[in-house]
């Protein structure tokens, strides 16, 4: 059973000494290399539904499985070792480590693994992939926005992950580095099989995802 599971997500923020609901009792599978594009309003929820899914944020109830297994009652320590060897998370704005090269940047989930074995090679072959073989030495401040943005999907791919999650991954970007980046999050996810699951205000995004969802009154309405 190879898919994850979100069973009766609801998820509730107080704030100021009120409850503010943001998901009621959600349900969504992802299954191996599907791409999912989940759209709505700002402030509708997509990032923390994301996040929930990636177990960086814990439902208020429901269950999130990951191949049949409830991940409900892990430990902090577990499910960063799930995140580590099953996710990969891209965010709006790149989040790249400043201190550290491209190269690092990129090699940095290997090495927290302890996936050594042909480190080099790995992420020489995945840079030269992204078109920037020539700027691994760089440190990201001397890089573009749309170099930044392909340096952070190679971090998230570099493990193989079973899926990646993107959080508005071009909102910051324009059209021309927008359309480059879709492109190449696309052909990656079909090369390696990995699973898709964006949350996006790009409607050309959206368009080129097999599964579409708009989260609407804290639910995913098919579209």
């Amino acid at each position: 059973m190879n898919n994850l599971k979100a069973i009766n997500i609801s998820k509730t923020y107080s704030i100021d000494g009120y409850d503010i609901e943001v998901l009621n009792e959600l349900n969504l599978t992802i299954n191996k290399g599907d791409t999912v594009a989940i759209s709505g309003q700002s402030g509708s929820g997509k990032s923390t539904l994301l996040q929930i899914l990636a177990l960086l944020d814990k439902q208020s109830s429901g269950s999130i499985e990951l191949n049949g297994d409830t991940t409900d009652n892990l430990s902090s320590n577990q499910k960063s070792q799930i995140r580590l060897n099953n996710f990969g998370f891209v965010y709006q704005h790149h989040h790249l480590l400043e201190d550290l090269s491209v190269y690092e940047n990129i090699a940095l989930p290997l090495q927290l693994k302890g996936d050594l074995l042909d480190l080099d090679i790995k992420v020489r072959d995945l840079a030269k992939s992204i078109g920037l073989s020539n700027r691994l030495n760089h440190l990201p401040w001397k890089l573009s926005g749309g170099e930044k943005q392909r340096v952070a999907v190679a971090r998230a791919m570099i493990n193989k992950p079973q899926y990646i999650f993107l959080d508005e991954p071009t909102g910051n970007l324009d059209k021309k580095n927008a359309s480059n980046i879709q492109k190449l999050v696309m052909e990656l996810s079909h090369d390696n099989g990995i699973a898709l699951i964006v949350a996006t205000h790009d409607n050309d995004f959206v368009s080129l995802l097999n599964r579409k969802y708009y989260l609407d009154n804290r639910g995913l309405v098919s579209i």
